[in-house]
């Protein structure tokens, strides 16, 4: 902060005006707002100055998502903002904080009080707003992409979403492309650096580049990073895509260091910077675009490349909002890498999913003498472990029956729908006084026929039908959605398992689509 506070007395004063006009996506006209978004001043905790900001809450008594829109590089929270429309549509809660304005002041740029404002500004509207906590979004274009990507390496809160468009992640290296292409940008950057508009301080801007930032691993393992960007960027634009394919690699190296597989190759990025284009690619669309390259790493950060310059696609924006947080409890086909849970993960991207499926679970038996496998005798462990504030989860997917319909359990088939009416009593118990998440109770998959099976699983292709059966019963009489996964595979299900009990992926992609059908 010393630093800071030398830096500012370097500041020339209102001299630095820039003769030239801001591109799209860099847009500062100021616009009347619409009444239902408030002018307030938030106190800094950093220094106390008064940040300005536009704020809304939500008219619907149940909570509601929080939109954290923040500006382009050279506006401020004046600034209009071309989301209004949906915001209002949806009724959402939302904020356009100021931030320290543009960037071309020690202050701003990637300072601690631009993240601190940032900080700020979740909290008053966490305060003054009705603001569904578990759903907070930050998102931007440009200059806001390049603040989006700040609060993911430094906000303090925990936050669902991050959306970044066109977003600088190394202002090091914009520094030397918009100083060899004339753009004002550089002299912005070497004005917040060192006060002097000719001179950058390398450490300095590295210092403020969210590339050079630690991902905070543990506080984002439940948020999700959406970067994306124009294949034209950088040539009809001022940010080459580079900036968005990096920060991708980054953030999945943090993650994953030997997680190869879900880096962007380099070759991938030269062909893109050199041609704009990927031959032959098949990636689909978003808006009406041609998705030129998708890339995702789990459930935690996808980078999205498609036909545009430097923009976001507004349509798009907030499409995953409000996502979900889906608990899953199952057995071996939810717990294996591929497995439904994971296909559920692919297909509800916007979603957060925890899955407990561990191998051998079932509804109430203790099976191989494991108490660790009987989810009645579990399910206040699961359920404390990963909501404790009982406010966290929206819906719970329970896939099992596979294994209560073991041989060993033949004589005590008929005490699984009393364990089943068990396991949703306690769930029903842990939420009192508070809204219970929406339940699916999921049909177990067919069987293979008997001598396709190993001797601890002969007979259950018949147990199962019988309690597809009790399931639908179970799910109907306590007002649960149910999900009939055995019927639609039965007639395939010698195509899509190996030894008659685990599905292979193909088979897996079936159930996950089937309870995201069932979700929508």
């Amino acid at each position: 902060m010393k630093k800071l506070n030398f830096l500012l007395l370097l500041l020339p004063m209102a001299s630095v005006l820039w003769a030239q006009q801001d591109p799209q996506w860099d847009d500062t006209q100021k616009r009347n707002w619409p009444k239902e978004f408030k002018e307030v001043s938030i106190p800094s905790s950093a220094d106390g100055k008064g940040q300005k900001a536009f704020f809304r809450t939500t008219t619907q008594e149940k909570p509601q998502p929080l939109i954290v829109s923040l500006h382009t590089w050279s506006g401020d929270y004046t600034q209009k903002d071309p989301l209004l429309p949906q915001i209002l549509e949806k009724d959402w809660n939302y904020i356009h904080p100021s931030f320290r304005g543009p960037n071309y002041t020690p202050e701003a740029c990637g300072s601690p009080l631009v993240i601190s404002d940032i900080d700020d500004a979740i909290s008053f509207a966490l305060e003054n707003g009705n603001v569904d906590a578990k759903n907070i979004h930050v998102l931007g274009a440009s200059g806001g992409g390049y603040a989006t990507l700040l609060a993911y390496m430094e906000s303090k809160h925990n936050i669902r979403t991050f959306s970044a468009w066109a977003a600088i992640s190394d202002i090091h290296q914009w520094y030397y492309e918009t100083k060899a292409r004339g753009l004002k940008y550089a002299k912005h950057i070497a004005l917040a650096t060192t006060g002097d508009s000719l001179h950058v301080d390398v450490e300095e801007a590295k210092s403020r580049s969210p590339r050079f930032m630690q991902t905070p691993i543990e506080q984002r393992r439940n948020s999700k990073l959406f970067i994306y960007t124009g294949v034209h960027d950088g040539y009809t634009g001022s940010v080459p895509i580079t900036h968005s394919l990096d920060i991708y690699n980054k953030v999945v190296q943090d993650f994953a260091p030997f997680e190869a597989p879900a880096l962007v190759p380099q070759e991938i990025t030269k062909r893109l910077i050199t041609t704009r284009d990927l031959p032959h690619s098949h990636f689909g669309r978003i808006g009406g675009r041609k998705i030129h390259y998708k890339q995702q790493f789990e459930d935690k950060v996808a980078v999205t490349i498609f036909e545009g310059g430097h923009e976001m696609l507004v349509d798009q924006a907030l499409k995953h909002v409000p996502g979900r947080t889906i608990f899953a409890i199952g057995d071996s086909n939810g717990a294996i890498d591929g497995g439904w849970v994971d296909q559920l993960k692919t297909v509800r991207w916007q979603d957060h999913i925890i899955n407990t499926a561990i191998s051998g679970n079932t509804v109430g038996f203790v099976n191989n003498g494991n108490p660790q496998l009987n989810t009645v005798m579990q399910i206040d462990r699961y359920l404390s472990e990963n909501d404790p504030d009982r406010n966290q989860v929206d819906a719970i997917a329970i896939l099992l029956g596979t294994n209560d319909c073991k041989a060993i359990f033949e004589d005590r088939l008929d005490e699984v729908q009393d364990n089943y009416q068990k396991l949703l009593d306690k769930i029903g118990v842990y939420y009192k006084g508070r809204e219970t998440p929406d339940i699916f109770i999921i049909s177990p998959p067919p069987y293979g026929a008997d001598q396709q099976l190993a001797e601890k699983y002969k007979g259950a292709g018949e147990r199962v039908k019988k309690l597809k059966k009790q399931f639908a019963e179970i799910a109907q009489r306590n007002n649960c959605n149910f999900v009939d996964i055995h019927t639609p595979l039965e007639a395939v299900f010698p195509y899509l398992t190996s030894d008659g009990v685990h599905l292979k992926p193909e088979g897996q992609k079936i159930i996950a689509n089937m309870i995201d059908e069932a979700m929508h």
